[in-house]
């Protein structure tokens, strides 16, 4: 291991010690429920409670809670839990603490408050009051609510698969597509002249309210996707809802407070359906649209709740009384885009009074056997609106930069046009956005003009990867910048991670990280946002983690690994995407590891280990599905895999050699991390025998790596493949994941610092596993100043290679010749935080409530700062250079926390509070 730190000249601690008083010094705020503010809809029985704490005393913890649960805000306001009193619980935690009252019911409202007693044994005030309400638990909670569609589902079916045979022969137009669809939306919506595709659905159903209500709810879904009006008005700011998922197996509703909207008299509920990935229009190379899968008709179930003052209720739920008819979104699909018709606007569709005897009755719809689940994790929104930053007007329409790659969608303020007027907006990362060879094809939304006045053009049941985008009309209409509201879309996650440094390379790979990173956010983490917009497992296993300290990804990453084990075949074998329709189950262990990977950043950073109960019959299904289905047996502990270090910067022409093999040793390296994670987690369930087995698994794995994978000669593992050089990323793995006999560990450490200093002039040689290990490990065993090095070079391949050549988000790989929009090489980002800054977690105690700060003071560097606002509070780290070899490190650590403070050649224990240390090396 390199040592390059000389020692310390002095240390100082600034304590924020304030004068204690016989007032209680801690007070607990941010509650939470489900990693969720006031949630509604929750339907988990023992649902778990979250504060953090904030004192101005140094020093101050936790030494006991008391929370209480009531049905009402008056008996809350008397502190009176009269479904849940826990009385005093002698604990310091403040986390995943589960409700032990009497059972919740459905559809109901509930207030909860916290105090706690501080390390003086005083008492804190109440916490302000939170909330949430319940979800419908059970079938019957629905209260008769069915599917209800359009049409009737045999014509349906009929009419949907007729449609699909025609575009089977229509290949060589890509109609619709494979990686993108080469036709404009109206040549799309012409295809069929004969019978167009239905337009997306309008429905509505009319309910009286005669007495005062105390409170209205609405649970609802609609696949695809919906929108909900009450009496004209659109409830919530969500868009594309619910969350894809495998409708086979889960679907999601969500819950409305619909009580403000809700009036006396004549009320009016309507819906807008939308295709979203339930009934995708195309051609795709995972199979999603094949009859096996999940497509069918937009269809809806809702049940609106009515409380009265009186005590008495009203349901208003989806049956055959509803009326229907098709709205002014003729075509739509996830991957292709929208129509939107303003001349088919039915004014005034969602209020009451509107004559609708012309309109059809629904029919009902089959259900797609999904169970109904809560939508719990954050829904997507429209998160910033700006305006873009240039245009010009070019032979193919008016041309707009927006400054940034990004998702989303636009919102074009037309005015004065004629009525019937098309204008067709094109979306695309390349600078031409109407060129086909890009990510995604023509992304496109379209829009015809009701004329006179001012009107808006804007998605709403598809979202686009872009940067460019083209406007083109055939009576030429002008706008300005200001006419263009560029809006981001994704699921709007809390940003907790900031990061800041000297180095403006640094920071501009930490820019396009995060950027990528939330811009693949859409229910699902995705690859990329345009051309698959697909649960790739791969880039989740490399990508959540980093993630996680950016963004609170707990409630989506707990939905994720529904969809995860959603997808698992009966004989435990896991697809390498999800949702999936079958798509390749078991034959990547290295992919569908994320099973096991992300439940385990799950409890690293959250302390949550409820996924392992909840899914622990399926992880080890999984195992024993590798063993079986990868397992090489003439080479035992070696694992066939179907995907490599994805995006390495060989290629067909590597010094005439081609791509090196190693997808094996690869697989298997992983393997023996995730058996380790697994027996870890084994052990914490109490689960001796599982944990006996797969420690006996490990061990196997180990004895084939080093059999098959390990030449003693040259001390350094090579792939089965023979190739010609030293391979960065099976060395670097197994460096990082403890694979290394301990007597040949640092003579393997100094032939990887050789490989990328001298062989590759500080360049790292591999993709996205081999950059989720090398700035784990390289940095945190003494080469933090090397990776610098690496990060900021400006030579091909390399992130400052990237950032040189304009890069506003992560490429797939170190070229822009595919996606510019992927985020699974953003592990480099974990450097920053962990590495640089120094916020690590006690992978032993996890959850940040015992905190490892430990940093690097880069020579080339001034400063170096973050913050990361964990689920005890806010942790802070900072350190600046004061004079030639002295700099000073400056640390916040929250209440009801402590922190191991490791610094050249010495180590602190500290308790909550402000500190500062100044270091000479």
């Amino acid at each position: 291991m390199k040592t390059k730190y000389k020692k310390i000249i002095f240390f100082t601690i600034l304590l924020s010690i304030s004068m204690q008083n016989v007032f209680a010094q801690i007070i607990p705020y941010d509650l939470k429920l489900e990693y969720r503010s006031n949630p509604e809809g929750v339907d988990v029985k023992q649902p778990r409670f979250f504060w953090k704490l904030k004192s101005e005393e140094s020093g101050q913890f936790q030494k006991a809670y008391q929370i209480i649960v009531a049905t009402s805000k008056e008996k809350i306001e008397k502190n009176l839990g009269d479904v849940f009193h826990s009385k005093k619980v002698k604990s310091s935690q403040s986390t995943q603490i589960e409700y032990q009252g009497i059972p919740l019911k459905s559809a109901s409202q509930y207030y909860w408050k916290v105090r706690v007693w501080d390390k003086n044994n005083t008492v804190s005030k109440w916490s302000k009051t939170a909330t949430f309400s319940t979800g419908l638990f059970k079938e019957n909670d629905w209260k008769g609510a069915q599917w209800i569609a359009w049409k009737k589902q045999d014509e349906w079916a009929t009419e949907w698969w007729r449609k699909k045979e025609v575009e089977s022969k229509a290949i060589e137009f890509q109609l619709p597509s494979y990686f993108g669809a080469h036709l404009n939306m109206f040549e799309r919506y012409h295809f069929f002249d004969d019978k167009k595709h239905d337009a997306a659905p309008l429905l509505r159903k009319g309910f009286n309210v005669k007495k005062k209500v105390k409170s209205a709810k609405a649970y609802i879904s609609g696949i695809g996707y919906y929108e909900l009006y009450i009496n004209g008005k659109k409830i919530g700011n969500s868009v594309l809802d619910p969350g894809w998922t495998d409708y086979r197996k889960t679907i999601l509703y969500a819950t409305h407070d619909i009580t403000n909207e809700v009036k006396d008299g004549e009320n009016m509920a309507g819906v807008m359906l939308g295709r979203g990935f339930y009934g995708m229009m195309a051609y795709d190379h995972w199979g999603f649209y094949k009859k096996n899968g999940w497509i069918g008709q937009p269809k809806l179930i809702c049940r609106i709740k009515v409380e009265y003052e009186d005590g008495t209720t009203k349901d208003i739920v989806s049956d055959l009384s509803w009326k229907v008819t098709g709205g002014p979104v003729v075509y739509d699909g996830p991957h292709m885009g929208e129509i939107y018709d303003a001349t088919k606007e039915i004014e005034g569709w969602s209020k009451a009074g509107l004559d609708d005897s012309s309109w059809n009755t629904v029919n009902p719809a089959p259900h797609t056997g999904g169970e109904l689940v809560s939508q719990m994790n954050e829904p997507i929104r429209v998160t910033k609106t700006f305006h873009p930053i240039a245009t010009k007007n070019s032979s193919r329409g008016q041309w707009f930069d927006v400054g940034t790659n990004m998702s989303g969608w636009v919102r074009l303020r037309i005015k004065n046009a004629k009525k019937g007027q098309r204008i067709t907006i094109y979306f695309g990362e390349n600078e031409d956005p109407i060129t086909v060879s890009q990510p995604g094809g023509l992304q496109q939304m379209a829009y015809v003009c009701k004329g006179g006045g001012v009107e808006y053009a804007e998605c709403r049941f598809s979202y686009k990867a872009f940067r460019y985008i083209k406007v083109k009309s055939f009576r030429k209409l002008k706008f300005k910048l200001e006419d263009v509201e560029v809006k981001y879309v994704h699921s709007d996650v809390p940003r907790v991670g900031y990061f800041e440094s000297s180095d403006k390379t640094v920071n501009a790979v930490h820019d396009i990280c995060r950027k990528s990173l939330i811009f693949n956010l859409h229910s699902i983490p995705t690859d990329c946002p345009h051309r698959e917009k697909n649960g790739w497992l791969g880039d989740a296993v490399t990508g959540m983690e980093f993630g996680m300290a950016n963004y609170d990804l707990a409630a989506l990453m707990t939905k994720f690994t529904r969809d995860i084990f959603d997808g698992q075949d009966k004989f435990g074998g896991i697809p390498a995407i999800v949702p999936a329709n079958y798509y390749g189950p078991g034959k990547s262990s290295l992919w569908s590891s994320a099973g096991i990977h992300i439940p385990w950043y799950m409890y690293q950073y959250y302390n949550d280990t409820r996924l392992f109960d909840l899914y622990w019959d399926k992880m080890m299904l999984f195992i024993k599905r590798s063993w079986e289905f990868n397992n090489i047996p003439e080479k035992d502990g070696m694992f066939k895999e179907r995907f490599n270090d994805w995006v390495t910067p060989y290629d067909a022409t590597y010094k005439g050699r081609g791509k090196p093999g190693g997808n094996e040793v690869i697989a298997s390296m992983n393997f023996y991390l995730v058996l380790k994670r697994m027996a870890y987690m084994a052990d914490k369930l109490g689960k001796k025998k599982d944990k006996k087995r797969l420690e006996q698994q490990v061990e196997r794995i180990h004895k084939g790596l080093q059999k098959w994978a390990f030449d003693e000669e040259k001390v350094e593992y090579v792939g089965l493949k023979p190739f010609h050089e030293f391979l960065p990323v099976v060395n670097i793995l197994a460096l990082n994941y403890g694979i290394v006999p301990e007597k040949y560990r640092e003579q393997l450490e100094k032939k990887v610092v050789n490989n990328i200093v001298k062989e590759k002039d500080h360049h790292l040689w591999g993709g996205v596993f081999t950059v989720h290990s090398a700035y784990e490990y390289l940095p945190k065993n003494g080469y933090a100043d090397m990776m610098h090095k690496v990060v900021v070079n400006e030579e091909w391949p390399s992130f400052g290679w990237m950032i040189k050549n304009g890069a506003t988000t992560l490429p797939e790989g170190y070229k822009f010749t595919s996606s510019n929009i992927h985020h699974f090489m953003g592990a480099v980002d974990n450097f920053f935080y962990r590495h640089m800054v120094g916020i690590n977690v006690d992978e032993s105690n996890p959850g940040f409530q015992n905190i490892i700060l430990k940093p690097n003071f880069i020579k080339a560097m001034d400063f170096a700062k973050a913050s990361y606002n964990s689920i005890h509070g806010d942790i802070k780290a900072e350190w600046k250079k004061v004079s030639n070899k002295v700099y000073e490190y400056k640390i916040e650590v929250p209440v009801n926390c402590s922190a191991q403070v490791i610094l050249p050649n010495v180590k602190y224990k500290v308790k909550s509070g402000k500190y500062s240390y100044r270091i000479e090396l």
